[in-house]
């Protein structure tokens, strides 16, 4: 069964998660459920796994950005 968490706001509107979303065609929602639970809903497909090929460097930035916001 799927959940649904609630992600911080301060982290879904963070200029630079936003610009990592923009670059993938996803939205900061959708970067953040991939990156923090290892899923994402593209295509409005709330079941659908998909693969978002971040960079080395965007892992980093938001590794560091998720660690700052209690999830």
């Amino acid at each position: 069964m799927k959940q649904d968490t609630e992600l911080p706001e301060e982290l879904c509107t963070d200029e630079a998660v936003c610009f990592i979303a923009d670059r993938h065609h996803v939205t900061p929602s959708q970067l953040l459920h991939y990156f923090l639970f290892g899923e994402a809903s593209i295509g409005g497909m709330a079941s659908a796994k998909a693969a978002i090929p971040l960079e080395p460097n965007e892992i980093e930035i938001l590794k560091g950005l998720s660690s700052m916001v209690k999830i």
